[in-house]
């Protein structure tokens, strides 16, 4: 069998690695459309610092997880963030946060979180970077992509579409396959709308080293969702002497800076900052600009739907518009929930 997966991030990735290990018959082929692998499990390198600027870190959704973390995968550079998250509402009251959750891991790598994406990746895939899918069309014997131009990217006899639901949609709606399988999954895959995200990494002189990794806004009434010191995941993060923070900003506020020039944010995300934590450090020497258009899902696709054309049609669907919150675990979980299940439809587990 051949199966090719839309998309390098966690859930494709997922998806690949499971089968690989499970049912090594089925040959994968993942198609990107960026750079890099997984997606939002992204991190930069700039004038010496390290930071995550899309997912902050992971935590295990059961034991099971939690010991493919610690021992399955290489685990040397594995670190569980010590400090605790806090809270912070519309006034800037910055309170303690939820001891519970401050007392279950907060993972991350020391070279980044996007580590992750690369110990996932199976080395017996193949995969296509920087190669965006325009439509498919279905054939006698299953489908064939393709990219600009109408080349060929490859044949497979089933897909599995891990985007954000937006944009499965656009590439269902330009594809060449069975109408009412279409207008059914595009109706299944509708109540996944999505939030967008600025994230803004601002690197500083001087050194500001709070009782705190990271703020979480919880009243939705504040232009910061989340604010993370990126040298308490690890002191080599960031060059002596310098404080980088990492603001995510809320979905209205996104939307309301979105076409900012990069000074002009810098300036006014750099004001929440200062009135959020006090901080009396310079102005920043720059900020590092990430818009996520699709950075969480607000609903969840409909799973009945979009699983009643797996086996017959072999068109399967993973990712965040599944699980209905974007979770580095979660995407996880899923991919490899999906590649059983295509496992077993192609009885081919070995």
């Amino acid at each position: 069998m051949r199966l090719i997966v839309v998309g390098a991030g966690l859930s494709g990735l997922a998806v690949a690695r499971t089968l690989a290990a499970s049912a090594p018959a089925i040959s994968v082929h993942v198609v990107e459309k960026s750079r890099g692998v997984g997606g939002r499990v992204a991190t930069r390198r700039r004038d010496g610092v390290t930071f995550d600027h899309g997912a902050q870190f992971f935590r295990p959704i059961d034991a099971a997880q939690e010991s493919f973390f610690r021992h399955t995968l290489p685990h040397d550079s594995l670190i569980d963030i010590a400090k605790p998250v806090h809270t912070f509402d519309a006034a800037n009251r910055i309170t303690v946060g939820d001891s519970v959750q401050n007392n279950e891991p907060k993972f991350v790598y020391r070279e980044g979180i996007n580590t992750l994406a690369k110990l996932i990746r199976p080395t017996t895939m193949t995969l296509s970077l920087q190669t965006r899918i325009q439509h498919i069309t279905a054939t006698a014997t299953g489908y064939s992509l393709y990219s600009d131009h109408d080349v060929l990217i490859d044949s497979a006899d089933a897909i599995v579409f891990t985007p954000p639901a937006p944009q499965t949609i656009a590439l269902l709606q330009a594809s060449t396959i069975d109408e009412i399988v279409k207008k059914q999954l595009i109706t299944g895959l509708s109540p996944a709308t999505y939030r967008p995200c600025i994230s803004l990494s601002l690197l500083y002189a001087g050194v500001f080293d709070p009782d705190y990794y990271a703020l979480l806004n919880n009243d939705r009434a504040h232009p910061v969702s989340w604010l993370a010191v990126e040298h308490a995941k690890h002191a080599s993060r960031v060059p002596a002497g310098h404080t980088l923070l990492t603001a995510q900003l809320a979905p209205q506020a996104s939307r309301d800076v979105w076409n900012d020039d990069d000074a002009s944010l810098t300036a006014t995300v750099d004001g929440w900052v200062r009135t959020l934590t006090g901080h009396q450090l310079p102005a920043p020497l720059w900020g590092d600009r990430q818009g996520w258009r699709y950075a969480q899902p607000d609903g969840r696709a409909d799973a009945t739907i979009m699983q009643s054309y797996e086996q017959s049609h072999g068109l399967y669907f993973a990712g965040d518009a599944h699980t209905g919150i974007g979770r580095v675990q979660l995407a996880l979980s899923h991919g490899n929930a999906v590649a059983e299940r295509i496992a077993t439809h192609a009885g081919a587990h070995k």
